[in-house]
């Protein structure tokens, strides 16, 4: 290599590196809540949004309105403007109501609206337009002469269609993928297409289903930027534990609710408990005058609601899928999701107790097919395990093998079965038993040390227990570990890809031992005559096992 390659090439590389440093030092990487905390008080109720800035007039207003009025965030709608002429590369340009020598390019409105120490919000109208907009994103970053963009930059496309719905949706998967390789520092923000006539649809479209946020956990479970989701207030008001499982995942969530006068909320409180219900400023609000007005004359005072699941006490382990299908648990405050293909664990945190104390599993599991599933055959047995095992630090792939598994299929099939019994044939291998078909089972499995029962029966998913509810309970005697201690805790998926599931109130909890009067009576009189030095061993080896000689000790004493 001559003298004058290797100076080229180390001014190349520090072309690079510098261009690569200059875009880490100018990052947006914050979400609008943080941005805002200061300037609303805490409070998502006191945003101002300027809509539809697309023109050159719109800009001028900005610049020039009231102090009291100002906005904190600039709306603007983008899309691509293509030419008669074949060689004219269509540019992306704003969507504003003028003549056509009106129009203002994007790349002129970002110049513009970066310059006034706001959020910036671009909507994307169509799927031809993201990779384009987002290209003169990724360029400003890295281009030192482009104003810097130093307040929050929030990307919003309409990726889910709506019934009734008078416009197209823009590609999730494009949307997503390429904001996330090409402008990362950005909050992505998903919403609804528009609907005609929202007053007349049935109610039953006006609502988010649990199979509609797993849909969404899809194109989000594994995106480390911020995600603002986009619901009208009628929606909002009819899904209210669905958007709470959304603002308790153990990422930056947040909500916009949005309103027209189409909107006719007949009752309040739902909306009024996810004010109260989250730190206020998860949640923004841009609504119509009048039902800002109803939120304004409201008590607010935050409501202290205990997690139905502790992400402290559950860690979420993750192996590699080669399936293109997303498949990952997801944690929520209110209980976890898995989703795709069996390659997520959860493993308790919780050590497991000494024999003779026992532990426990419970929770509620709600089946979620996949559209799917309707045209495939389900593996049958797909649904969910518990499995019970002696080392956790010898997973090394989602398959388990050696352990004892409690499974509760999705179709009511219910079992316990200990792989480890190869050489030992005087005990069971499993036990089965079978549930009427339900989309929610309420399970309670316990681990006694030398036997594990469970306790599985029907519920409706609203968490009302069903008139005629069906009860199976299983049990299966097994061998006790090393060491006399009870098994780890894991849960995961068995099965396919076309069953998700959701768990509710998922909680692993010891009890100690504590032994019977007639117990206690039965020992003090052993040990009466024994002299103190031999009370030890004659406790411990009672019956050969390890006992609670210290509470026998006190109650003898």
């Amino acid at each position: 290599m001559t003298f004058v390659e290797a100076f080229l090439l180390i001014f190349v590389a520090r072309h690079v590196v510098c261009a690569d440093y200059g875009r880490e030092m100018r990052a947006t990487r914050m979400s609008v809540v943080d941005f805002w905390k200061n300037e609303t008080m805490g409070d998502g109720l006191n945003i101002r949004v300027a809509h539809g800035v697309n023109s050159w007039p719109d800009l001028v207003d900005q610049l020039h309105e009231p102090f009291l009025n100002k906005s904190m965030m600039i709306e603007g709608d983008v899309f691509l403007q293509a030419h008669r002429r074949p060689r004219h590369r269509a540019i992306p340009v704003m969507r504003a109501d003028t003549k056509m020598a009106d129009r203002i390019t994007f790349k002129e409105w970002l110049r513009e609206v970066a310059i006034m120490k706001k959020a910036i919000k671009i909507n994307f109208r169509s799927n031809e337009v993201v990779r384009p907009v987002l290209q003169d994103l990724y360029a400003s970053q890295a281009d030192p002469s482009s104003p810097i963009l130093q307040y929050p930059v929030i990307l919003h496309a309409n990726v889910f269609r709506s019934p009734r719905s008078i416009e197209p949706e823009v590609d999730p998967n494009t949307f997503v993928e390429r904001a996330k390789s090409l402008f990362p520092d950005a909050t992505l923000s998903l919403g609804w297409t528009k609907q005609a006539d929202f007053s007349h649809l049935n109610p039953k479209y006006k609502r988010l289903t649990w199979r509609q946020l797993l849909h969404i956990l899809e194109y989000i479970a594994k995106l480390d930027q911020p995600v603002m989701l986009s619901v009208r207030l009628s929606v909002a008001s009819q899904s209210k534990e669905q958007l709470l499982w959304l603002l308790g995942m153990d990422k930056s969530v947040s909500l916009l609710i949005w309103s027209d006068k189409e909107d006719k909320i007949l009752d309040w409180e739902p909306i009024i408990e996810l004010r109260r219900s989250t730190t206020k400023n998860r949640i923004l609000y841009d609504l119509e005058a009048q039902h800002r007005k109803i939120l304004q004359t409201v008590a607010n005072e935050p409501i202290e609601n205990a997690p139905s699941f502790s992400l402290s006490q559950w860690r979420a382990v993750e192996f590699d899928s080669a399936s293109a299908m997303v498949s990952t648990v997801v944690r929520s405050e209110k209980g976890p999701a898995f989703l795709g293909e069996p390659t997520a664990l959860l493993l308790s945190q919780i050590p497991p107790p000494k024999y003779p104390a026992t532990q426990s599993i419970e929770g509620k599991v709600h089946f979620l097919p996949k559209a799917m599933a309707e045209d495939v055959n389900v593996d049958e047995n797909s649904g969910m395990s518990i499995f019970l095992m002696d080392k956790v630090q010898e997973l090394d792939s989602p398959k388990i093998r050696d352990a004892l598994q409690v499974f509760v299929g999705y179709d009511g099939r219910v079992k316990i079965e200990n792989a480890e019994l190869k050489s030992m044939p005087y005990y069971e291998s499993k036990s089965v038993g079978q549930l009427p078909l339900s989309e929610c089972y309420s399970f309670k499995v316990t681990d006694k040390g030398w036997r594990v029962i469970a306790d599985v029966w029907t519920i409706d998913c609203d968490g009302k227990e069903k008139r005629k509810k069906r009860h199976l309970k299983l049990e299966l005697d097994t061998p006790f570990q090393k060491g006399r201690s009870l098994r780890n805790v894991v849960v995961t998926k068995s099965g396919d890809g076309a069953i998700d599931f959701l768990l509710d109130e998922l909680r692993h909890s010891s009890a100690p031992f504590l032994p019977s009067l007639a117990l206690i009576t039965a020992f003090m009189v052993i040990i009466r005559g024994v002299p103190d030095d031999k009370r030890d061993l004659v406790c411990c080896t009672h019956h050969g096992v390890e006992s609670n000689c210290e509470l026998l000790q006190i109650a003898h004493n």
